[in-house]
């Protein structure tokens, strides 16, 4: 889930911390990010995707831009987001810090 500070302040928890600035949205695993958004209430915002499936995205790949159309979405474990995207005639699985663009399909 993205989270969004509207003040700065750093959230800990057993294991671990994030530093929240306005501006700079993160991505957190869903339990973390709910328990934050209920002990930090009125300190941050839960930022709702701009990408969904149906969406058409580009990145970059070995330094050429490629495109494709969003067909699933997922975090993993670790709060990396992936975008599944057919490409033409096959599929790419696209970490989602390499798109640089994003429509609707």
């Amino acid at each position: 889930m993205i989270i969004e500070a509207l003040t700065s302040f750093t959230y800990r928890w057993p294991g671990g911390e994030v530093h929240l600035k306005p501006g700079k949205p993160i991505d957190l695993p869903e339990d973390r990010a709910l328990r934050l958004l209920d002990k930090a209430a009125g300190k941050a915002r839960l930022v709702t995707p701009t990408i969904a499936v149906g969406s058409q995205i580009t990145w970059q790949r070995a330094g050429k831009a490629q495109q494709g159309v969003v067909d699933y979405l997922h975090t993993d474990a670790d709060g990396t987001m992936w975008a599944f995207a057919t490409t033409g005639e096959t599929w790419a699985a696209v970490n989602m810090k390499y798109v640089t663009q994003r429509s609707d399909a």
